[in-house]
């Protein structure tokens, strides 16, 4: 539908859109029973009030105006402004009081009225409201603004039937006009009498052959009522008396989708899509309510990614279209093609945060450490403020063995870290590592502490402490502890599982170790060379000679991660003394 056929009921603050700040009175009221004295003071005082107020100074204007009252009781222009001060201090009920003061002593004053009924409207009082929405309108039948205010009143008491008399009034003074007749529409919907509605819509429709809005409203009401054909007869009237319409194919998608017609839903979706009438928000908009579609109905995902290549054929230069595309591809595990997308909206001028944490996040997933290292820098001087791109830069230095550098990124991302205490434990857990990797071991454990001290059930930091501490053969009792905890916070994980049996290990506990090593092994689907090395210590210290220099060799095969003393194991087939 034409978002213009996606017509509500005018809230109670439409007028409000369109009224002037118009003062209420020029100044303080009738004071025949004050003494001149008495009358200046009273003229400086309301004056000093209004000057308060002005200055946004509402307290003070409130105690002048108060005092204003007090000298003179029958004030009702600084009873209407401290009506109005409560108003916005959302004391209502204070507010309803001097406001209702005010209107008794000048019911004809439009502002007094207005600012009634607003009031009422706060206290929850909408059939008061609208009985001086009335009488304003009676008072100026000639103010269009006031039925409508009026009959929004009406709605919001449960009186929809004196609401849509309300618009037979003012369909009365005017004649027949889409904004009345589509109020009327709804309403006669809110109270089942769909008949009515169509019948509403039907002699607008008379009036004005070519409205494509009224057609789309129709159409939707016949819907409603279960009269399919009438409804896509309608719908075709549309395309008939306005072809370019490119939010009929919307409707009518959602009317074939609702009838169970896939194929004709998703064609329709299609050549709304293709129609440069429609915006490019619009499809942006429905592209994203697939994206949580999708996780329910991944069949889905096909119908987004075509609707997707067609918004980007139409809009090869909006960055939110290049945005959208990469969720869909993340969606579809295509997390280098994602990335790409992301940047490219970030070069087509999307300034989003999110972009940027999606970026960095991949080259993470990716293992794209060089370019971690780039974009992460690049994140910080855009985003200095954003303890994440601190984190990720730190990470990425130490992937490429740059210790001191990532020493120096972390130590700065840590201070903005701000009430979120899993992000400031991970800070000082990578600290710890990094630390530990120029052999600062005190730096090291210090951080480890802190992180554990911030975060007691942070399982990385408790798995890396504790397999340090192994490596060093210190404080084992401690390290087993801390791993153990580590293994019952996050089970079945191969790297807490080889920490575990490597500090059984450390311990001489030798056939515990194999056993944790064996399930570290079958949890570790990446074929890790530590734990493959590990391993094959273990088999050797339990008699498997032969099977322990076969995990050696798996172990040099696999890559990163053995120890510097590997290849001597395999040259002489056994461990070094």
């Amino acid at each position: 539908m034409n978002r213009s056929f996606l017509i509500f009921l005018f809230s109670s603050f439409l007028f409000m859109a369109c009224k002037s700040p118009k003062p209420a009175a020029s100044g303080p009221a009738d004071k025949k029973n004050l003494s001149g004295i008495q009358k200046t003071e009273v003229l400086n005082l309301f004056y000093n009030a209004n000057k308060e107020k002005i200055l946004g100074n509402l307290n003070n204007a409130a105690e002048l105006f108060s005092e204003v009252i007090r000298k003179d009781a029958g004030n009702h222009a600084a009873m209407y402004e401290l009506a109005n001060i409560y108003a916005e201090q959302k004391k209502f009920t204070d507010a309803l009081f001097f406001s209702k003061s005010a209107y008794k002593l000048d019911s004809k004053n439009i502002w007094y009225a207005i600012s009634l009924a607003e009031i009422y409207q706060k206290n929850k009082k909408f059939s008061e409201a609208a009985q001086v929405l009335e009488q304003l309108v009676k008072d100026n039948s000639d103010r269009v603004d006031f039925y409508f205010e009026w009959a929004t009143a009406l709605v919001f008491a449960d009186k929809t039937s004196e609401a849509i008399k309300a618009y037979d009034k003012l369909e009365e003074r005017i004649g027949i006009s889409r904004e009345v007749t589509i109020q009327k529409s709804r309403l006669y919907q809110r109270m089942k009498r769909d008949d009515k509605a169509v019948a509403e819509l039907q002699k607008f429709i008379a009036l004005n052959q070519k409205d494509a809005q009224a057609y789309g409203m129709l159409a939707e009401v016949y819907q409603n009522m279960g009269e399919k054909q009438k409804a896509l007869d309608t719908y075709n009237k549309v395309l008939e008396v306005d072809p370019n319409n490119a939010f009929i194919h919307l409707s009518l998608a959602d009317f074939y989708r609702t009838n169970g017609e896939k194929e004709k839903s998703i064609g329709e979706l299609k050549l709304a899509f293709n129609n440069k009438e429609l915006d490019v928000e619009t499809k942006i908009s429905i592209l994203g309510s697939y994206l949580s579609l999708i996780e329910l109905h991944p069949e889905l995902k096909d119908q987004a990614m075509e609707l997707c290549h067609l918004l980007l054929e139409a809009h090869p230069s909006e960055a939110h279209a290049h945005a959208i595309h990469g969720d869909l591809l993340i969606m579809d595990k295509q997390l280098a093609d994602a990335r790409n997308e992301y940047r490219e909206a970030i070069r087509l001028g999307a300034k989003e945060f999110g972009l940027v944490k999606s970026i960095l996040s991949l080259d993470y997933q990716l293992q794209s450490w060089d370019t971690l290292v780039i974009e992460s820098e690049d994140a910080i001087s855009r985003f200095p403020d954003q303890p994440l791109v601190y984190f990720f830069n730190g990470v990425a230095y130490m992937q490429v063995k740059k210790y001191n550098e990532a020493i120096r990124v972390l130590n700065s991302g840590v201070k903005l870290v701000v009430d979120d205490k899993n992000s400031e434990s991970d800070f000082y857990a990578s600290l710890g590592t990094a630390y530990h990797e120029i052999k600062d071991f005190v730096r090291s454990d210090e951080s480890f502490e802190k992180a554990l001290q911030v975060n007691p059930k942070n399982s990385s930091a408790l798995n890396n402490y504790a397999y340090f501490l192994s490596l060093r053969g210190e404080k084992l009792d401690k390290a087993e502890a801390m791993s153990k905890l580590s293994i019952e916070l996050v089970p079945n994980s191969g790297t807490s599982e080889d920490t575990y049996g490597w500090i059984m290990y450390k311990q001489g506990k030798y056939k515990e170790a194999q056993t944790w090593l064996e399930k570290a092994l079958s949890h570790d689907s990446d074929g890790s060379a530590t734990v493959l090395e590990h391993y094959g210590d273990v088999l050797y210290k339990n008699g498997d000679t032969q099977k322990a220099l076969e995990y050696w060799q798996k172990a040099k095969k696999a890559g990163d991660g053995v120890s510097e003393q590997l290849d001597k194991k395999i040259l002489e087939k056994k461990l070094p003394d």
